[in-house]
């Protein structure tokens, strides 16, 4: 496969993994924000399986088989296992502001964010290029959802599109070994499974998902 053909594809697979996090941003189901974090983590797979091949790095393809056993696997299934279904299939409405209104400031901070990105990897190589512009702006997106989301299960997601955001633009940049992108998807795991351990516990004490009842609750016990 010619290096053009894999740049092509690589940016095609860039453009949908920055979807996902509009997408995430804009779902008001629970179920439907893990499925799509399933999208983005196939999508990082996949690019890390691209740059691998246009890199020739035979440490991009173990980097991108732990991430397909980590992210679209070990983690949903984690998070399926230890919230009941009828809190994945609720609707998660609370957000800081509307949904229209949080996509036309995503679009714009996604604007802004590119524009600032670029310059900075300015004569790098395209595939490099692609990825920290994409990944930068992803994990922004990513700090944006975890601003104006209201629910703790979206914010678990929030706090993983950063993540997938960061390592999106690393891989263009780095071959690190095996064993630290091991490790680091087991932290990941286990980060996941304590959080998705306390979401579940705040569902099943108040009834919601929602922090905001928790600063409810400890101005209810501050009065005397």
């Amino acid at each position: 496969m010619s290096a053009q053909v894999l740049l092509s594809l690589n940016t095609l697979v860039a453009v949908l993994f920055l979807l996902t996090a509009f997408m995430l941003i804009s779902a008001r189901q629970a179920q439907a924000v893990l499925y799509l974090y399933v999208a983005q983590g196939l999508l990082l797979a996949l690019s890390t399986v691209l740059l691998a091949l246009h890199f020739h790095s035979p440490e991009l393809f173990i980097v991108a088989a732990i991430t397909i056993a980590a992210k679209p696997i070990a983690i949903p299934l984690l998070i399926n296992r230890l919230l009941s279904p009828a809190l994945r299939r609720r609707r998660e409405l609370s957000t800081a502001i509307g949904i229209p209104s949080a996509l036309t400031l995503a679009l714009l901070l996604s604007v802004v964010a590119y524009a600032v990105a670029r310059p900075l990897v300015a004569g790098q190589d395209p595939a490099a290029t692609t990825n920290l512009s994409i990944g930068l702006v992803v994990s922004l997106l990513g700090v944006f959802l975890l601003a104006i989301r209201r629910e703790a299960l979206p914010q678990l997601f929030a706090l993983m599109t950063i993540d997938n955001g960061v390592f999106f633009a690393g891989i263009a940049i780095t071959t690190s070994s095996a064993l630290v992108e091991f490790a680091a998807a087991l932290e990941g795991v286990m980060v996941v499974m304590i959080v998705a351990l306390l979401a579940r516990t705040i569902a099943l004490t108040l009834g919601s998902t929602d922090t905001g009842a928790l600063d409810a609750l400890r101005e209810r016990e501050d009065k005397p």
